[in-house]
């Protein structure tokens, strides 16, 4: 058979459970064993003394018994008396230790001999083999029989070692009691080693598996003397010290990951000015919410949201003010909708609104309407009234588009139908946008080019007064002469160049053709005219702008006093000391301003008050109206006696009946323009009419 080779052996499986014993059951342990050891020991030793005190006791005595014995057998032995030396020996039976006796002859045989009868010892201490073996081991003395000095023969006694047994019976009681009370030390001995030694090392123990277990690692071992125990349990609480700082410091290092992970994400998915969601965001839902809407027939909205001239408001309140306004536009945009509909910031100036599940386009619209409706209400801005309105242009999906790019584009084309509809206003995609949002493309490309090729040109309309009836002054209005599509109105063309910052070279154009213009005129001869030219709010926020326009003037040779620069009621809304630092600077060097369109914006009295102004022109929307419509006629009034009452100048824009022109009159309106008094002519055609003069007829 196979001999298993999974046998283990005994000392090694004796090792393994002597290991997993407690340190408490190792330590008694340990004390029991030295105890009985030394015990033993001592015991051992006193035995071995014993045992040869007992011996050299009996050889002592085996001498005195074979040195009287011998002087009692000298003539038996030298006659060879055996029954003289019997007797003799025979007297040996009062020493118990003697177990036998010889007195032998020289040169004869055994001459007399005493042998005792033993009975063998009975006990448990007789029967062990080593007691056994010390009770038949025997000691013999050897003692010459003289006779006149020779030798005449030999006593040989034998003594037996059993009279050494009670003496080790008494030494067995004695170990055992002494080892009783060995163990009896070693248990309060160990006792005491534990009370001084084991018990911390438990309490040690202890705290280190509630470390573990709790993960608490503020908890400390109590430290009493400064042994090697207390060495041990200072040296766990240092080390459980730099744990838990390392631990503090591990978890502060997570929370700051934990943080950096979520501004991460904030930044990924989120807005930092407004908190809505952002463009990565809104590309994510969006196609998510056209994919749900195809198969389940549902019909998924989505409006792009741009802010009307908010280029304007940031420019001129600074980008502080600009983030609190996109916030605040973000809060209204939000209070306005359902819960379930989604908000999102995609762009500088713009906003993207996800409508899902709508039910037709007349509820997509009353959405759009109630959007609009949020701008109604100035934003109050710090000490700032802020008022600012929104284009809207929306496109359906599956209707409009089933792709996201797509569907976005023809919001974004809606978008601009708004703005070209007079803004402040939503539009829902049609499909004839699409040509029509190519068409701007095309004009935007072909309007970056028109500059450097010239193919701009200035029209002068005439201004008269209505006390003299001459023409006192112009207008100077930009014309694009595009190379294919022939004359391009400003109306076309201007948003886009504001929108793409376009209007800030062109307007610097504008100013030095209209301005060498008149100074020509003057120097042909054809008197002093009064210039007005439109300064657009991105001009007027150039940091720039007095540098520029007094050099233009400085270089055309114009009189500064006959330029006059229109401005917007949306430009002059901030009131900082950057903008009336221009305004001053400008008027110093005997230019003036002309507010442009007014009463459709926003101004306050207080505007004209602290403002350098010197006249103002009503818009023409008010004069279409003139005489008949009431309210036309009240507005206009109001704002010739306002102008009149701050000593300003008014102009009347857009005037073309013979009835406009007495109602005007009758007021005290100071000058008109308009197609009654001449269409906006080219510079050539102006200058002969200048040449030829005016006539209401």
């Amino acid at each position: 058979m196979a001999r298993s080779s999974h046998r283990s052996p005994p000392v090694k499986t004796l090792r393994l459970r002597t290991a997993d014993l407690s340190l408490r059951a190792k330590l008694q342990m340990a004390t029991v064993l030295a105890i009985s050891l030394a015990t033993l020991l001592v015991v051992s030793a006193l035995l071995v003394n014993e045992w040869s005190l007992n011996r050299q006791s009996l050889l002592d005595k085996l001498a005195a018994q074979a040195h009287l014995i011998v002087g009692s057998t000298r003539s038996a032995v030298a006659n060879g008396d055996p029954d003289a030396a019997t007797e003799v020996l025979r007297k040996l039976e009062v020493c118990p230790e003697i177990l036998s006796a010889e007195l032998n002859r020289n040169g004869h045989s055994v001459l007399a001999r005493f042998v005792r009868a033993v009975r063998p010892k009975s006990g448990f201490l007789a029967q062990m083999p080593v007691i056994r073996r010390i009770l038949e081991s025997t000691v013999q003395w050897r003692e010459p029989v003289t006779d006149d000095g020779a030798i005449v023969g030999e006593l040989v006694l034998t003594a037996s070692r059993q009279g050494f047994y009670p003496m080790l019976e008494r030494y067995v009681v004695v170990s055992a009691v002494s080892f009783g009370i060995a163990l009896a030390l070693a248990s309060l001995l160990s006792r005491q080693l534990i009370g001084m030694v084991i018990y911390p090392l438990v309490r040690l123990t202890d705290l280190l598996r509630a470390v573990a277990r709790r993960k608490d690692y503020s908890l400390r071992a109590p430290v009493g003397a400064l042994d090697e125990v207390g060495l041990l349990a200072k040296g766990v609480n240092e080390m459980l010290a730099q744990i838990q700082i390392r631990e503090t410091d591990l978890k502060s290092e997570l929370q700051e990951r934990r943080r950096a992970e979520e501004r991460l994400d904030m930044l990924a998915y989120y807005d930092t000015v407004t908190g809505l969601p952002n463009r990565h965001f809104f590309n994510e839902r969006l196609a998510h919410a056209i994919n749900r809407a195809g198969p389940f027939g549902e019909t998924t909205a989505l409006m792009f949201i741009d802010l009307d001239n908010f280029k304007i408001i940031n420019d001129t309140l600074g980008h502080h003010l600009g983030d609190m306004l996109l916030n605040g536009v973000g809060e209204r945009l939000a209070r306005a909708l359902r819960s379930k509909d989604f908000i999102f910031r995609v762009g500088g100036d713009e906003f993207a609104v996800i409508l899902e599940d709508v039910r037709n386009r007349e509820h997509v619209a009353s959405v759009a309407e109630k959007l609009i409706s949020v701008f109604i209400t100035p934003f109050r801005l710090e000490d700032h009234d802020i008022f600012i309105s929104a284009s809207i242009g929306v496109s359906l999906a599956p209707q409009d588009a089933t792709e996201p790019t797509s569907l976005l584009r023809n919001a974004d084309t809606a978008m601009y139908h708004a703005k070209e509809k007079g803004k402040n206003t939503y539009q829902l995609f049609e499909t004839s946008m699409k040509g029509q949002a190519a068409n701007r493309l095309n004009l935007e490309n072909s309007l970056r080019r028109a500059l450097e090729k010239h193919e701009f040109v200035v029209h002068y309309q005439p201004q008269v007064d209505m006390i003299t009836r001459r023409i006192c002054g112009a207008e100077a209005l930009v014309r694009w002469q595009h190379p294919e599509r022939g004359m391009v109105g400003p109306g076309e063309f201007i948003p886009i160049a504001e929108e793409t910052g376009l209007i800030v070279p062109l307007g610097e154009w504008v100013l030095r053709t209209a301005c060498a213009q008149v100074a020509q005129w003057e120097d042909e001869g054809l008197g002093s005219l009064a210039i007005a030219v439109n300064l657009a709010g991105r001009q007027f926020q150039d940091d720039d702008l007095v540098e520029k326009v007094i050099q233009v003037v400085w270089e055309t040779g114009l009189d500064a006093q006959l330029l006059e620069l229109e401005l917007t009621e949306s430009t002059l809304m901030d009131n900082s000391r950057s903008n009336m630092r221009k305004l001053t600077l400008l008027r110093a060097a005997g230019i003036r301003f002309s507010i442009d369109d007014f009463g459709t914006g926003y101004s306050s009295m207080n505007y004209l008050k602290r403002f350098p102004i010197s006249k103002l022109k009503i818009d023409q929307t008010f004069v279409d109206g003139l005489p008949d419509n009431q309210e036309d006629a009240g507005i206009t009034t109001a704002i010739i006696a306002l102008a009149q009452s701050l000593r300003l100048q008014v102009v009347a824009e857009g005037v073309e009946t013979r009835e406009q022109w007495q109602f005007l009159q009758e007021k005290g309106c100071d000058t008109i323009q308009g197609y009654l008094v001449s269409r906006p002519l080219p510079a050539d055609q102006f200058r002969g009419l200048l040449i030829d003069g005016w006539s209401e007829e």
